[in-house]
């Protein structure tokens, strides 16, 4: 919930950089900052669990399931994110972004298949589930239970 908050107010961030306007057809570049809180999300997660449920000593396995879990979650969360987006936020984005992208030599087609609250949606969920499952297993290797 927490990191969707932030989503929530990354997405103003964007607006007022202007990201959602004159850089709207690179909008997924300038999304990916987004992984480093994520990245901070899972570790606090995995540590809360480590010292809260095992002592400090967790296994990698539980570390990344945690890790994992929340993965789920965030990217289960991410079409609230985009349906803000186009909606609240900035309800010309899709418009915008549609009309860099064939400026810029796309397909109309290809850019409303890009460009939509279906197509947002599927790529904030995978992105977010690939990039917090990718960044559980690594963030796992730091909590990997100290043999005695």
């Amino acid at each position: 919930m927490f990191f969707t908050l932030l989503s929530f107010l990354w997405l103003y961030a964007e607006r007022f950089f202007g990201w959602h306007s004159s850089g709207a057809s690179r909008y997924s570049v300038y999304s990916m900052i987004m992984v480093i809180p994520q990245i901070v999300v899972t570790y606090l997660n995995m540590k809360e669990k480590s010292e809260k449920f095992f002592d400090g000593q967790i296994e990698w396995r539980k570390a990344f399931f945690s890790g994992a879990v929340l993965s789920v979650i965030i990217a289960a969360l991410s079409p609230v994110i985009v349906f803000a987006l186009t909606e609240f936020v900035s309800p010309d984005f899709v418009t915008i972004a549609i009309k860099q992208s064939v400026e810029k030599g796309m397909e109309e087609s290809s850019a409303r298949s890009l460009y939509n609250m279906n197509s947002l949606s599927k790529q904030a969920m995978f992105g977010n589930l690939a990039t917090g499952v990718f960044w559980s297993a690594i963030l796992a290797l730091f909590f990997k239970k100290k043999k005695d």
